[in-house]
């Protein structure tokens, strides 16, 4: 459950920097224009997140296999990982099996922006479920964390 969260907590975290390179691009001219953050916001962290979420994936697979994981965030991370790596390749596959210019290469940021917001999802659930679950336990004499 430690690799799944913490690589998702990679991914998410990468998947937000490319967010906050596209979306006031969009939101003011409609246009994402590559400008001189482009690499520090979306070429770096994207095969960064990339790498994190496969982790995720196969941890979070693992994790569910075993049931060593019986929570809904555990499963919604999962999810996530496992939508972006299978957006990421059929992105890759759409760009090379027709003919294309490579330039749908682009869209691969997309990828992790997409699936990382199921992930984030689960992130947030799993926080709120463990802060109710460490505050109900207060008054029972548990050591709060």
């Amino acid at each position: 459950m430690k690799v799944s969260t913490s690589t998702s907590v990679v991914s998410v975290l990468c998947a937000v920097s490319v967010w906050l390179f596209v979306v006031p691009q969009l939101v003011t001219t409609g246009i994402v224009e590559p400008g001189p953050l482009l690499g520090l916001m979306v070429l770096l962290p994207t095969p960064v997140g990339l790498i994190a979420a496969l982790v995720g994936a196969v941890a979070g697979t693992i994790g569910l296999v075993r049931r060593a994981d019986r929570t809904w965030a555990g499963a919604m991370m999962t999810l996530g990982q496992a939508v972006t790596w299978i957006l990421a390749i059929v992105i890759v596959v759409w760009s090379q099996a027709y003919g294309s210019t490579g330039w749908e290469l682009l869209i691969l940021p997309a990828s992790l922006m997409l699936g990382q917001v199921v992930v984030a999802s689960g992130l947030i659930s799993g926080m709120v479920s463990r802060r109710r679950a460490i505050h109900a336990n207060v008054g029972e004499g548990w050591p709060v964390v």
